[in-house]
């Protein structure tokens, strides 16, 4: 069980000062929080990683995946990020489904959008087959039938070589539960996106929210995953803040170890002792 963080929480808090949201600065903190590893593989991150001794557990890109391959950039965008991951000692390639109609206007994908997006990352898996990389879906809706028509594009439409990136917190301002959907869908996590929340709000760590995280980590366990438990807290300026994000990261860190080699239903007993 490892556990690393995306530059993502950092860089995007609430009133962070300016000088420690450069990479070097945000890492170094990754580092300081006690995670094992970042997600990103751009050069300057793995620099970075290297250098406050890190690995790199993954790496996230976007694309149009609903367009044809040679309109979705995944031939540049992609396959640049899978070399340099593998170069790093691989990890997932999270690709996530970019809206159809764009982020203000977005559109239900149809089941011929689904089927190409499916065949899309289908080829995007054959062509880095040998690599040490998964090549994995994001899901990034806010929305029930954005978010379960992005998952139906790998369960119904993409071969055995492609997962998901399971992002709890989108999941849950879909109105999906996550532990249920962990579930379902089974050996095709293959990498997570954790953040808790009250609906599609929020917390500030891992143990406080709607979604029973340990139980979600004990689903993973059970089914043999073996993949890297990425955070992505999120301290925007309607989040209520009771501590610093490092101190959330820590205890975030302290969950998911207790909740990965406890049993759920004494680690459930743990954290509500903690939080007397």
């Amino acid at each position: 069980m490892r556990i690393a963080s995306n530059l993502f929480a950092l860089q995007s808090e609430d009133g962070r000062p300016e000088a420690r949201r450069s990479i070097d600065a945000c890492v170094a903190e990754i580092r300081d929080a006690g995670f094992q590893g970042v997600e990103g593989a751009e050069p300057e991150v793995l620099a970075a990683a290297r250098a406050y001794g890190l690995m790199c557990c993954g790496t996230y890109v976007g694309a149009p995946l609903h367009l044809p391959w040679a309109e979705s950039g995944l031939e540049i965008v992609a396959l640049d990020a899978a070399r340099r991951l593998a170069d790093a000692g691989g990890g997932y390639l999270a690709v996530n489904g970019d809206p159809k109609g764009g982020w203000a206007e977005r559109q239900v994908k149809s089941d011929d959008d689904l089927k190409r997006q499916g065949e899309n990352l289908s080829r995007l898996a054959e062509r880095l087959a040998g690599q040490p990389v998964d090549v994995v879906l994001h899901n990034h809706a806010d929305r029930s039938d954005l978010h379960l028509g992005d998952l139906r594009s790998v369960t119904d439409f993409a071969s055995d070589a492609v997962g998901v990136c399971l992002d709890t917190g989108w999941a849950l301002a879909s109105g999906d539960d996550p532990v249920a959907r962990a579930r379902a869908l089974g050996s095709r996590v293959r990498a997570v996106h954790l953040r808790n929340g009250r609906g599609a709000l929020p917390t500030e760590w891992l143990g406080e929210g709607d979604i029973d995280l340990a139980a979600f980590v004990g689903v993973l366990r059970a089914g043999g995953y073996d993949g890297w438990l990425t955070t992505e807290l999120w301290h925007r300026a309607d989040v209520t803040r009771t501590r610093s994000l490092l101190a959330c990261h820590q205890a975030s860190i302290a969950f998911l170890q207790r909740a990965w080699f406890v049993p759920a239903e004494q680690g459930a007993e743990t954290e509500r002792r903690s939080d007397r």
